[in-house]
């Protein structure tokens, strides 16, 4: 069978980034660094996004090349038993894509509540809450599934790359206009304080660390699950280095203008950091509620957030549509419907049930997740360091430092491994 390929740099780093940006930037991460005292969440994410994120990239896709298959594949051809460790990253993303399309399930409706007005005349807080887990919930999950496995079906090049390239420059453009509009609300400053001066007590807990940590490999698809799959479609003169240095900016930007949009917001209209998963989808419709043209603003946002996080589902469903294809010789259509419908068996309980949502939601992003990334780069280091470096090399434009190969070998795998620990020890 031929493996596909992406159709040009361009279309491959727009799909990365298309992966990469999502519900995780513009939902999560606000969330997250709301509930972890903002800027507090906000310095650790950045250091490791610099010294973990970018090397994360580079790993995974060069595992995904130079093996040309997808984590059960590439983990086989390099660790014992790599074979189950490569079925269980799988199962990790079908958890992911589970509540994940849940969540974007919830962005379609108020998409829709935006086009109708009926958001401009309702309460935020009652139309979320009456929302959230709800039969209702679970209808429009099933049609986020459904819009993903149709994009899946068509293919690498004329589903996954084609609509990348359109989405993710109107999601900057856009989500910078309401930026500008949110920190020039009432008592905005208030907010940005929050955002940008660190409680430094706060930035010394392991468990904020660790958090950040799974919203970085989140974020970035770094879960030894969809860069490699993405990696394996990359030709030899395709260039690595770059193309993780730009994905880890068109991610981290859209996340961190998310937050001078959200948290300048949140202290206008008097709603807590603090407020967890509701909190894009009160504070969102309150700004739009007051702001001149908001329905127009409220209806691009909501759409175009979810071709952001359509883009994600699609290279969530692509990793293990692209097991069956390769260890199961399913067609790429069969593949994409029954494992499309074998995610919403397992998310459906999501959108009746706020427990497991929580539960899904944190063993897939927090607890697993990682090592997820932790099992890719043993992966590369056991098929030798200095042949991943040569195939890091192939298609670069830039020189790639001697320092790459400690850094991974040692430092890269070290990182994860402490700062997964100290969780549990440091709390």
């Amino acid at each position: 069978m031929v493996r596909e390929t992406w159709g040009s740099r361009v279309g491959f780093v727009a799909a990365s980034i298309g992966s990469a940006v999502g519900l995780g930037n513009i939902w999560m991460f606000p969330m997250r660094a709301g509930l972890y005292g903002g800027a507090a969440f906000l310095v650790p994410y950045l250091v490791l996004l610099f010294t973990v994120g970018v090397v994360g990239l580079t790993v995974e896709w060069t595992l995904g090349r130079s093996t040309k298959g997808g984590p059960i594949e590439a983990f086989a051809k390099a660790l014992p038993g790599g074979k189950y460790l490569g079925i269980l990253v799988n199962i990790i993303m079908i958890m992911i894509f589970a509540f994940y399309s849940l969540v974007l399930g919830w962005i379609l409706r108020y998409f829709i509540a935006t086009l109708t007005g009926e958001l401009t005349k309702a309460n935020p807080g009652a139309f979320f809450d009456a929302l959230a887990f709800s039969k209702e919930a679970l209808l429009w999950q099933f049609i986020v599934i459904a819009i993903t496995i149709g994009i899946v079906a068509m293919g690498v090049q004329k589903g996954i790359e084609r609509a990348n390239k359109i989405m993710m420059p109107a999601l900057f453009v856009l989500l910078i206009m309401l930026t500008i509009r949110s920190i020039t609300l009432p008592n905005a400053y208030e907010g940005l304080k929050f955002y940008l001066l660190p409680d430094w007590s706060k930035m010394m807990s392991g468990k904020t660390w660790m958090i950040a940590l799974s919203q970085m490999f989140f974020s970035l698809s770094v879960l030894g699950t969809t860069m490699v799959v993405y990696g394996s479609y990359l030709k030899e003169s395709d260039d690595i280095p770059l193309s993780a240095i730009a994905t880890a900016f068109g991610d981290t930007a859209v996340a961190v203008t998310a937050g001078f949009l959200i948290f300048p917001a949140v202290f206008s209209f008097g709603v807590e950091p603090t407020a967890g998963p509701g909190l894009v989808f009160v504070t969102l419709p309150m700004v739009f509620q007051k702001m001149p043209g908001g329905i127009l603003f409220g209806m691009l946002f909501f759409l175009l957030l979810i071709f952001a996080g359509l883009s994600s589902t699609v290279s969530m469903l692509e990793v293990y549509v692209d097991s069956a294809i390769t260890k199961l010789n399913m067609s790429r259509k069969n593949a994409s419907v029954l494992l499309g419908l074998a995610t919403f068996i397992v998310g459906a309980p999501s959108a009746l049930s706020p427990s497991y949502f929580d539960w899904i939601a944190n063993i897939s992003t927090v607890y697993i997740g990682p090592l997820g990334a932790l099992i890719a780069a043993l992966a590369l280091i056991r098929l030798g360091i200095e042949k991943a470096h040569e195939e890091l090399r192939k298609g670069a434009l830039i020189e790639v430092p001697e320092a790459w190969k400690p850094w991974v070998k040692y430092l890269y795998p070290i990182v994860i491994i402490v700062i997964y620990i100290s969780q549990f020890v440091l709390g």
